[in-house]
């Protein structure tokens, strides 16, 4: 029974007001109980003086009920005037069991009225009817005769008693008030926290999203420039065994022998990117790439003159992968297209920057078909794959191409593309 009194009087400790409404509560039960119990050891000297006791214990059990109903209302605040009018409510109860009161010990409940204006009508308002309240007290302890202003010691100490509770109620209205206003403020910065949360969340899925196309990107690029490139070499070599087949049969097992070589290169391709993606210690090499990839490409039909200059030690990774890369899709592009017999392949790694030059004595083409083959969906997938490249490390393509000279490809990348970017 006792908890779920206490439940009642205290339904949540995170509701907005159970500090005032437990005070509120404790407040009027102790007070209530001590102005019954003198009622009741002295009776006021009527035919109904257990009719008063009962009277008044009604008039408390409906105070606590007032208290109740308006700190334990959702949502909180309640509106205004239905807070001013159950303030009016409280009045007239403690006024009730003023004058229901025969030992004059009920008037130690007038602060509970102040006590509730002040988080209806503020403090000023508060102060002022409780130094409304004090004058009332004062008037009746006091009184004029024809001997002039006297009072007994009973009535003095109630008017101390009185004063010393008014002004600790005041001081309790201020310390709740202040609590409720900290709640409020903590209950504002959690939902802000909680909206910022899901805001937060919802970047993160749209990076994550992000991330996964990047990623789809840059192994749509790796298995372009690397399968891509193997197989179409050994498409090439196969269609020069099928031609030399009848004519010379050297010739067609050679080229035969040259597509088993490249296949076995780009399953060793193959490896080394799985490898790569379970983060392998092994380093990666442009010199050694280079020469390999020109080594496999340099044929009968193709001369491959290679050059590479400079030191790539202290060159990003990203850099040399993606130089590595432009080669590999410019010597297959020149394999495919350029119908060229000398391609020369020049790199120089310097101090700041590392640039690769491609020419070849091949057909040409026209350069403003560039644009065509960029949007084209079969075709633009090695432009737009160097250019992507290109883009992440902050490196510069030009291509220049003319019937009777060929093509020239030109690249240029930065040393150190995130010390750029930071600047």
């Amino acid at each position: 029974m006792l908890n779920r009194a206490k439940r009642w009087l205290n339904p949540s400790p995170d509701t907005v007001g159970a500090l005032r409404l437990g005070f509120a509560a404790a407040y009027i039960g102790v007070v209530g109980t001590l102005v019954v119990y003198t009622n009741y050891v002295s009776p006021c000297s009527d035919q109904w003086p257990h009719s008063r006791q009962w009277a008044m214990i009604g008039l408390l059990a409906l105070m606590l009920f007032v208290e109740r109903f308006e700190l334990t209302r959702d949502p909180q605040p309640i509106p205004r005037h239905l807070a001013i009018g159950l303030l009016i409510v409280r009045a007239a109860l403690v006024q009730g069991v003023v004058a229901l009161d025969c030992t004059k010990l009920g008037i130690i409940l007038y602060p509970m009225v102040p006590f509730a204006a002040f988080f209806v009508l503020g403090v000023d308002i508060s102060n002022l009817m409780g130094i409304g309240y004090w004058l009332w007290v004062v008037s009746r302890a006091w009184r004029f005769d024809s001997d002039g202003l006297r009072t007994n010691f009973d009535s003095l100490t109630v008017v101390v008693v009185y004063t010393l509770l008014l002004i600790f109620m005041q001081v309790i209205a201020r310390h709740i008030d202040r609590d409720q206003r900290s709640r409020q403020r903590m209950q504002q910065l959690l939902d802000e926290l909680e909206a910022s949360h899901l805001q937060l969340q919802g970047y993160a899925d749209r990076v994550a999203e992000l991330a996964a196309a990047a990623e789809r990107n840059r192994l749509a690029r790796d298995i372009h420039d690397s399968l891509g490139h193997y197989l179409t070499a050994i498409s090439i070599q196969l269609e020069k065994a099928q031609v030399y087949r009848a004519r010379s049969p050297e010739q067609a097992d050679q080229a035969i022998r040259d597509a088993r070589q490249t296949a076995r290169a780009a399953l060793q391709d193959v490896r080394q990117s799985v490898s790569a993606l379970r983060a392998s210690d092994d380093k990666f090499s442009l010199k050694k790439s280079l020469a390999d990839l020109a080594g496999r490409m340099d044929r009968d039909t193709l001369e491959i003159e290679y050059r590479l200059e400079g030191d790539e030690t202290d060159y990003a990774g990203p850099v040399l992968t993606t130089l590595y890369r432009v080669a590999q899709e410019g010597l297959t592009n020149v394999q495919k297209h350029a119908r060229a017999s000398h391609v020369t392949l020049d790199v120089r790694l310097g101090d700041t920057e590392a640039w690769l030059t491609l020419r070849d004595d091949g057909a040409g083409f026209d350069t403003n078909t560039l644009t065509d083959l960029a949007s084209s969906p079969e075709h633009s997938f090695g432009i737009q794959g160097l250019q992507e490249r290109l883009e992440l490390v902050r490196g510069q393509m030009r291509i220049t191409s003319d019937p009777s000279r060929g093509t020239e490809l030109i690249v240029t990348v930065p040393k150190h593309p995130a010390q750029l970017a930071a600047v």
